[in-house]
Order: C-alpha cells, then structure tokens, then sequence
C-alpha cells in the first residue's frame, strides 16, 4: 500500500502543483486510500522518497504546494517498437467506452509524435495488423460503474451492486468479492465470489444498474471453486488446440485422437468453450456437466428437428 501511495502521489503532482493539504484530500476521495488517516509527515516523507528516486520536486514558498519538474524516467524506442504500440493502442477506440480507452487515445497522440512523418502516415493510412474489440453495449454509459470495480479490486474492497440477470429477468442485490475485471466475448466482465449464490460467478458490467464500495475486505479467490475436467479431441483439434486450460495436459491415442485434462473455475465458460468446438470435443468429466451437455445437445435436436 506504501508505494501504492507514493505513486499515486507521484500522479497527483504531474497533474499539478499541490500542497500537502490538497494531496490528502485527493487521497480521501480515493476508494483505495480512504480508509487510512494520513498525516502531513508520512506525506512528506513519501516526496522525500521520490527526491531520493531521482525526480525533482520543487517547493513554492509562496503557495505552500510541491511542483514536479523533471522525472528520470528516459526510454527509447526502436521504430518498429513504436509502430507495435501504436497498433495496440488503436485496437481500443475510444468511441468504444472500454476501461483505459480514453488514457490510450492520449498514449497514441504521444507516441505518434515520435515517429517521423513517412512513418506516421503509413500508421494512419495503412497498418499491417489491426485488432478488433466489438463490444455487446456502449461502455461509455457504463464508466462510474467500471471505475467503481477498478478501485474495489485494487484495494480488496467488497461492492454491494443490483445486478440484472437475465436469465430470470429480474433484478437483484448482491454483495461480491470483485477478482478480476477483464474484457471477453464482446463484454466487460467481472468475476467475484457472489454471497448470494455463495460461488464465483460472472457479471457483466453493463449490466450492473447500481454499485457500492463497502467497507468489507475481500477475502481472495477460493481455490476451492476450481474443478477438473477431461475432454475427447478429435485428431485434427488435438494438433491444433495450444495451450488452453489451466493446468493442461494431453494424452495422445495411437489414432490421433486424444484426451485432454485441464482445469477450470466456471462452468458456463468450459460449456461454451467445448460446444465451439462442435462434433470434434467431447467432454467426458466431471460427470454432471457431462450430463448438462447431453441435455443441451438433445434440446439443440429438438430445436432444429423438421426445420
């Protein structure tokens, strides 16, 4: 939490000058440090580090507030480094609303202006790699509600939030411990110990209608949740399928075939995952999901059956 702190106040002062007064009431507002009193001795103390790291850090008399004015920070950049990160900041638009799509547009303005103007237009004009993020719903609707997450986790806070689920179509309030928030199959999604449910659960943001930071700590991902599986894969996806579960390992069958054992930490995902793989997988453990996909097979039957 210490350099946590210090680099937080590190932040505050390359926004602007302040003083120490201004820098903690900018750390009360934080979700992350607002549990903790600070006095103006450990604040100082934290800028007398950051002196001692190699930033200059100017006191003005007149305004009783620190002023950032050199960093020691220098790094240089191989063309094709720069053009790489540029392509990566481009795959989050900003119009998209995803979380750090605003601070990567600033990022790409940057290091555009290192690049000479040949390179820079063959960036704009034709890149040799794109990657696309399209997101299931307009993020930008949804930012307070993904700060809110991002501040919880990094500070092991519980959030009390009124969910929509629908599956049952209806609202509900839950209290989480928040794990991780990442993007996947188009959404932003946040994955926690529900107490509701009393398992790890997904949630996706947008549909997260009201969240609350509590005072609760997070107690840490339950090891116990996690589970093991065994998967049929056809000759042709067992040459193809990589490195894809946790804890992988593959048992190759003299036809080619093979049988893989993984483990996962929800079930929903591992179901999607193997019927994407369509009549090449068969999933053989743990039983009871084995029987869930038989059920979802004859119901998929069912639904085309006579069409």
């Amino acid at each position: 939490m210490k350099v946590e702190r210090i680099l937080h106040i590190l932040c505050l002062l390359m926004e602007r000058p302040r003083s120490v007064e201004e820098i903690i009431s900018a750390l009360y507002e934080d979700y992350r440090f607002d549990w903790h009193k600070y006095s103006k001795r450990t604040i100082w103390r934290d800028i007398n580090q950051l002196r001692g790291a190699g930033f200059k850090i100017d006191y003005q008399k007149r305004t009783r507030r620190y002023e950032l004015k050199s960093v020691p920070v220098c790094l240089k950049f191989e063309p094709g480094e720069i053009v790489a990160l540029a392509i990566a900041c481009r795959s989050i638009p900003e119009e998209a609303g995803l979380p750090y799509a605003k601070e990567l547009s600033g990022a790409l303005e940057k290091i555009s202006n290192l690049l000479s103007p040949e390179s820079k237009q063959t960036l704009l004009e034709n890149p040799r790699f794109k990657i696309k993020f399209k997101p299931v719903a307009d993020y930008r609707r949804h930012q307070d509600t993904i700060e809110a997450i991002r501040c919880a986790i990094s500070s092991g806070r519980q959030i009390e939030i009124v969910y929509y689920s629908a599956k049952s179509d209806e609202e509900q309030k839950r209290i989480v411990d928040p794990y991780e928030l990442y993007f996947s199959e188009g959404g932003v999604r946040l994955e926690g110990f529900c107490h509701l449910k009393r398992k790890v659960m997904e949630f996706r943001a947008d549909r997260i209608k009201k969240i609350k930071v509590l005072q609760g700590h997070v107690r840490g991902p339950i090891s116990e949740e996690s589970f093991v599986f065994k998967l049929w894969l056809d000759p042709k996806l067992t040459r193809s399928i990589g490195e894809r579960f946790l804890d992988q390992k593959i048992e190759v069958n003299s036809d080619g075939s093979s049988i893989l054992t993984g483990r996962s930490t929800n079930a929903f995902r591992l179901i999607l995952q193997v019927l994407s793989y369509g009549e090449r997988a068969k999933l053989l453990a743990p039983e009871h999901l084995k029987t869930r996909m038989a059920e979802i097979a004859d119901q998929m039957n069912k639904l085309y059956e006579g069409d």
